[in-house]
């Protein structure tokens, strides 16, 4: 199984909040995380051992800067399933770039456009193979 991670400035806090809930942010983190994992799954199913955890301060992996944001690994099912042009992860960011997201939750940073951004000026969202 390849092990992929994301790193997102984006509140993606799974909280198993249904619609039926009384507490709109957890609701709205779960959806978030909701739209993560479901686009991921257009190309296979996934599979997690820990839930996204939210950190705060310098961002990891030589990303620059200091902001809330939240880590998670996950595993899919075939090796290669987001490999193009060499690049292990390219149709992952693909896939996700641009997928709606609810913004101003826990996150810090503002999210403009409300969406993830896995390439130019504002990217949000970094993946990377482990």
């Amino acid at each position: 199984m390849a092990r992929y991670r994301i790193i997102t400035m984006i509140d993606i806090t799974r909280t198993d909040a249904k619609k039926s809930d009384t507490d709109t942010i957890k609701i709205n983190q779960q959806q978030n995380f909701n739209s993560l994992r479901q686009a991921i799954e257009l190309r296979s199913n996934v599979e997690w051992y820990r839930d996204p955890e939210k950190s705060s301060g310098r961002l990891p992996y030589g990303i620059e800067g200091k902001a809330v944001h939240w880590l998670w690994e996950f595993e899919v099912e075939r090796d290669d399933v987001f490999l193009s042009d060499g690049d292990p992860v390219k149709l992952l960011k693909d896939d996700l770039h641009g997928v709606p997201i609810i913004s101003d939750l826990e996150n810090d940073t503002i999210i403009d456009p409300a969406a993830i951004q896995t390439r130019g000026e504002k990217v949000n969202t970094w993946i990377s193979i482990i």
